[in-house]
């Protein structure tokens, strides 16, 4: 399978550097990315679990420090209080998630970078949104490549394509009991056009890191054997074709395309230019 990215006119440097930006969520066009509603911090059942194996320990500990200074007749409320702390917990919830939420996208966008490709390269409003209206190129790579399976383990979230799922509603998630799925790889309905896969990596493997006002570009080094196609736009100027056709011999297994107007409905034909 050949997955699509677009690419605008400034960002040739791509297949000049071989260097590809591994995006921090902060910077995606769409504000839902890797922000799933946090619907709270763990279950009931598992808020009583832990109430339940640790009341003791807890008391005990803040008893042995501070024992003498608590009422005979408040430490016999000890077990009325254990019965309500799930209560208490659930009351001060809200206040805690609003501050781990925006501790969580901090997290994330310090630690995290996605590349995201498109299995189509034929999609009229990617061309317009994505390569300054068809005026840039899309380089398609080799989805079986090793540079898109890195994972260490089954257990590994970083390294490998998935398919974005596309939803109407948000997912809402308990922090407890949550995937990578409901995080990394689902979208709002409205963009299942695009036909996403992605790579999900850890910045600190970046091969460069380029500082910008709001968040440094974090750049992975790609293999030119891992690029099967380059296609150029369809309004590309003609600096833009000579400067691709003289990169072409350092892709060894690339086809060059260039896109063409279809005469008599509303697409896109590709043809080989060399």
């Amino acid at each position: 399978m050949v997955l699509y990215k677009y690419l605008p006119p400034a960002r040739l440097d791509v297949i000049e550097k071989r260097t590809i930006r591994f995006t921090q969520p902060a910077d995606f066009n769409d504000p839902f990315e890797f922000r799933p509603c946090i619907q709270s911090a763990a279950s009931d059942a598992q808020v009583r679990e832990y109430v339940e194996a640790n009341f003791e320990t807890l008391v005990d500990r803040e008893l042995a420090q501070y024992g003498q200074l608590v009422p005979a007749a408040l430490r016999a409320q000890l077990p009325q209080l254990k019965a309500n702390l799930p209560a208490l917990f659930r009351l001060s919830e809200p206040h805690v998630l609003a501050k781990v939420s925006p501790l969580i996208d901090e997290f994330l966008n310090r630690h995290v970078g996605v590349l995201c490709l498109s299995e189509l390269k034929d999609s009229i409003l990617m061309w317009g949104h994505y390569t300054e209206n068809h005026q840039g190129l899309t380089v398609g790579f080799d989805a079986d490549h090793p540079f898109f399976s890195r994972r260490r383990s089954d257990q590994d979230e970083f390294g490998f394509l998935r398919r974005v799922e596309y939803s109407r509603e948000r997912p809402n998630i308990v922090l407890s009991d949550t995937s990578s799925r409901e995080w990394f790889q689902t979208k709002c309905l409205d963009w299942a056009y695009e036909k996403e896969w992605r790579i999900v990596r850890l910045l600190s493997e970046a091969d460069q890191r380029v500082d910008g006002s709001r968040l440094p570009a974090c750049l992975f080094g790609f293999p030119e054997d891992a690029v099967m196609e380059i296609v150029i736009g369809l309004r590309a100027p003609e600096w833009l074709v000579e400067k691709v056709r003289s990169l072409k011999p350092c892709f060894p297994r690339a086809t060059l395309l260039q896109a063409r107007e279809d005469p008599s409905n509303y697409g896109l034909r590709f043809e080989e230019i060399g």
